[in-house]
């Protein structure tokens, strides 16, 4: 009997099972999957077949791109470095022409950072963050390093006089602090907060332009 030819719609379909993700956004979708079960279950109660379930694919495909659910978590965390994206840009912060510029490219960069994304994983580290000590620690350090470097570059602008040489550029990471009151704002009001957080953020924006 000749089999009846498929229809392009289900050409398409099969077409569509097919096509293989790259590496990355597989480990996107893990990591997005995976802070989605922590947050609603805890760490504790995840496992890594609920993690796969909810991608769409095998426990096995999940070991590919990660060793266990404590890693998994760290490279959440890793991503939360000092609310995240304000890590990685911190070299676009430094390019500023002069000391207004760099405050202000400062401030942007740091509360658009706070993403819902961003303050789940906040929420995460510090429910669940207990469970996974090793993780922690690690991630402590390596949050230390950066605040480090961050460190050297402040003290580089204070030797050439484009800094106060004062409490604050001696211990950057305090000038950091109403961004803390801003997360926690938004973790515990949400949407609600939104004119709470401007005021924060406009309010540390004039005192960086005083105390710097």
């Amino acid at each position: 009997m000749t089999q009846a030819k498929k229809k392009p719609k289900e050409k398409a379909a099969v077409k569509a099972k097919r096509t293989r993700l790259s590496p990355e956004v597989r480990r996107k979708q893990i990591l997005e999957a995976a802070l989605a079960e922590f947050s609603a279950m805890g760490f504790a109660a995840t496992s890594i077949s609920r993690i796969a379930g909810r991608v769409g694919i095998s426990k096995a495909n999940v070991y590919v791109h990660f060793a266990s659910k404590d890693q998994i978590f760290e490279t959440l965390l890793q991503s939360l470095s000092s609310v995240g994206k304000a890590q990685d840009n911190w070299s676009k912060i430094q390019e500023a022409r002069n000391l207004p510029e760099f405050i202000d490219n400062l401030i942007e960069v740091t509360y658009e950072a706070l993403t819902p994304e961003a303050l789940a994983i906040m929420r995460l580290l510090i429910a669940e963050g207990h469970r996974v000590p090793d993780v922690l620690a690690k991630w402590h350090k390596d949050n230390l390093q950066r605040r480090a470097e961050r460190q050297v570059a402040i003290d580089e602008q204070v030797a050439v006089g484009r800094m106060k040489a004062n409490p604050l550029t001696e211990h950057f990471e305090f000038a950091m602090t109403p961004v803390v009151y801003a997360a926690v704002a938004k973790l515990a009001f949400g949407d609600a907060a939104a004119e709470e957080v401007e005021r924060i953020k406009d309010t540390h924006r004039k005192l960086l332009r005083q105390l710097l």
